[in-house]
């Protein structure tokens, strides 16, 4: 019996992991933000990762970049998300834990 416990707790963690939402650039629900790039550096990439796990999206930028000194308005899905950047080489250029977005959310990159 508790073998059969340990298996139904097992498939339902399954389940819970396969279920962590996907952040999606075009969602309906996802809310327009400005991001302003104060690096030195062009972003070409810009990944969403639910708080405390290792997975990231889809680029959220699409086809956008974002050169030094310029702005740009994305659409990013409501909640507490981990962020990522990457310039054009794919090399890392800022990660920001934790950060909240919402409606009006202004993120600086620096």
């Amino acid at each position: 019996m508790t073998r059969l416990l340990r298996l139904g707790l097992a498939l339902c963690l399954t389940a819970a992991c396969a279920s962590t939402p996907r952040p999606r650039r075009d969602g309906p629900d996802g809310v327009n933000i400005a991001v302003t790039n104060r690096t030195a550096e062009t972003v070409c990439f810009l990944y969403l990762s639910p708080p405390a796990e290792d997975a990231w999206s889809d680029d959220m930028l699409g086809s956008a970049t974002l050169s030094p000194r310029s702005r740009l308005t994305v659409r990013l899905p409501p909640g507490i998300w981990d962020l990522r950047t990457e310039n054009c080489q794919h090399e890392d250029t800022g990660l920001l834990r934790g950060a909240r977005i919402a409606r009006g959310t202004v993120l600086v990159l620096q």
